[in-house]
């Protein structure tokens, strides 16, 4: 009789069953040759946080301030706000008036332009540091959904509705001359990439700067829309397919007077602009029942 074969099949080896080391081992083994890499590549280009962190390009509690919920902040835009209403007393000639005011659009924000958050603009901004696109697009895509979803009416809210056409601000050539890109226009192809609308880079220059301006002077700026057709986009017409909502983007808001300035423009072009979306604001709204100096 032949002795029966006592190699060990094909089947009871692992091994040989996953056609080589196993996946888990595998996963373990690239993890360590990319640190190894990542921490060979830091000693020429250090690993950092813009908060400060070492090691990291972005630490654990900027990514957490990056995914906070967006916030309304049109309400403390001045260069956005337009007369609605105004109350006079009946007192006296002497008796004080009221007014109220009303946004031209909304705008979401992030969060407030000090502390983290104002580091990691200005890192990406100006730091050199274009690879935090990737985490602040994804961080603006809620706000963009909020603003698409608020101004759907309430009867067509079962309908399906297109996706908005995303306009960054443009910027000077100097501007872009120094930070070798235009980082607005860059965030907007990112929140293309991440589905939150369609990209659309519209040819507009500002008339004017806004570093080293006050307030006051903030508030008079304006956009100038060059007329030239975009692709794939028609204008307001006989038998033209009306044009999708449009949300502008832009890094900070401040008094507002850049994106008024952008809302008229696209406005007069025929646009139907329904927010617009920031990653800081240099103000916060109060909260109801707080004044400046507390609780009221």
């Amino acid at each position: 009789m032949t002795a029966p074969d006592a190699r060990p099949s094909a089947q009871s080896s692992p091994r040989r069953r996953s056609g080589g080391f196993p996946r888990a081992r595998t996963s373990r083994l690239l993890a360590v040759v990319g640190e190894v890499l990542a921490q060979t590549c830091s000693l020429v280009v250090p690993r950092h946080c813009p908060c400060g962190t070492e090691g990291v390009w972005l630490c654990r509690s900027c990514r957490a301030l990056l995914q906070s919920p967006p916030l309304r902040v049109e309400s403390v835009c001045d260069a956005l706000q337009e007369l609605s209403a105004a109350r006079v007393r009946e007192e006296g000639p002497r008796a004080p008036a009221g007014v109220d005011h009303e946004p031209v659009l909304p705008v979401h924000a992030l969060g407030e332009y000090a502390g983290p958050l104002q580091c990691i603009v200005l890192a990406w901004k100006n730091g050199g540091m274009s690879h935090l696109v990737r985490h602040l697009a994804p961080a603006l895509v809620p706000a963009v959904a909020e603003i698409r979803a608020a101004a759907v009416p309430a009867e067509d809210s079962a309908a399906p509705q297109p996706p908005p056409v995303l306009v960054p601000v443009p910027s000077r050539l100097s501007a872009r001359l120094r930070r070798g890109e235009d980082h607005v226009h860059e965030l907007v192809r990112e929140l293309e990439a991440q589905g939150a609308g369609r990209a659309l880079a519209l040819p507009a220059m500002p008339s004017s700067a806004q570093e080293g301006k006050g307030a006051r002077q903030r508030r008079h700026r304006r956009i100038l829309l060059l007329p030239t057709p975009s692709p794939g986009v028609r204008g307001p017409g006989r038998g033209a397919a009306p044009r999708p909502p449009a949300v502008i983007v832009d890094d900070v808001v401040t008094t507002g007077s850049t994106l008024r300035g952008m809302h008229e423009a696209l406005t007069a072009a025929g646009w139907e602009v329904i927010g617009a979306v920031v990653i800081a604001s240099a103000r916060l709204p109060v909260p109801v029942g707080q004044g400046r100096g507390g609780t009221t």
